[in-house]
This record gives structure tokens, C-alpha cells and sequence, in this order.
């Protein structure tokens, strides 16, 4: 992946993270990925352009990150334009696959999402049903856990052919 590629996309999109940090957390914290794990390039062909990102680490920092059975996503971020479910499905289609080939070891995902946003809400209450899955509400914030054979499972019924 293209690192320089993936910070300036983030940095140019920054305002529209809505992240409640200082820049220098914010940026802490969308560059993690790229020292603790990977990050995802999501390029539209045509034109060809990225229009968006995801980054994820393996392990969280309360356990200093040797918990690597969890993978954490840090961020994903999407312009405007180009959010539906159909390119989030791929991109978790994609993310399966890259955390299947990298850490084969990974038993769950974990995200934080703002709880005031019911764009993502709706989005995200597919993933709240599956088996074993959590939804824990921390101050302004959800954390979800969701079993990676769970999500694997739920993005396996669908027939996409991912090029991201």
C-alpha cells in the first residue's frame, strides 16, 4: 500500500473525519495503521482516483497491543459520494481477506463509532444482530465486537466481486 497516499487522503478529507480530538490525537490516530497494521486503499477506476480509506491494528493499546487475536479498525472513511452499502460490504469483504492473509490468528473485529450518527447506526445494526456480537456505549461513544468467523460468515452470502 501507499502510505504517503493513504495519510494524504486522510489529511486532506480531515475536516470531514468529524473526529472530536485535537489534530495532533487525530493524527496519532489515523496514522497508527501504517506503524501497528495496515490500511486499505479504496480506488475508484474510473477516473482512477481513491476515494476512500480504511486502517486497522492488530491488538488494542490498553493491552499494549499484544492482544492480536482482536483486530481493531481504526478508521474507515469514504467521500460522500461513494457511500452505500454495496462499497461498504466490498470493503469488509476486502478487509476478511487481508486480515485472513496477514494475521490468520484474529478471532474478533472491534470498531468505535459516535452513537449521535444514525447514518452509521443503520448501517452498523446488520452487524449488531450477528452471533456473539456486542454494542457497548462508553460516553458519547459504541464500541462493537463482532467474531471475525461471524463477519466472515455474514459477507460470504454476498456475491461481490471485490477489486479493492
Amino acid at each position: 500500500m501507499d502510505n504517503k497516499a493513504y495519510l494524504k487522503f486522510l489529511l486532506e478529507n480531515h475536516n470531514d473525519l468529524n473526529l472530536t480530538y485535537p489534530f495532533s490525537m487525530s493524527l496519532s490516530f489515523i496514522s497508527s495503521p501504517l506503524i501497528l497494521g495496515k490500511g486499505l486503499l479504496i480506488i475508484n477506476d474510473d477516473p482512477y482516483q481513491i476515494i476512500g480509506v480504511t486502517g486497522f491494528v492488530y491488538g488494542t493499546s490498553a493491552n499494549d497491543y499484544e492482544d492480536k487475536h482482536i483486530c481493531q479498525v481504526e478508521i474507515v472513511f469514504l467521500k460522500k459520494e461513494y457511500r452505500c452499502t454495496s462499497l461498504f460490504l466490498k470493503g469488509l469483504q476486502a478487509l476478511i481477506k487481508e486480515v485472513k492473509h496477514s494475521n490468520p490468528d484474529v478471532e474478533q473485529i472491534q470498531f468505535w463509532s459516535s452513537v449521535n450518527n444514525q447514518e452509521l447506526e443503520s448501517l452498523f445494526s446488520k452487524l449488531s444482530e450477528l452471533p456473539h456480537s456486542t454494542k457497548t456505549i462508553v460516553n458519547s461513544l459504541a464500541l462493537y465486537t463482532v467474531l471475525f468467523k461471524e463477519l466472515e460468515f455474514f459477507c460470504n452470502r454476498f456475491k461481490f466481486v471485490s477489486r479493492i
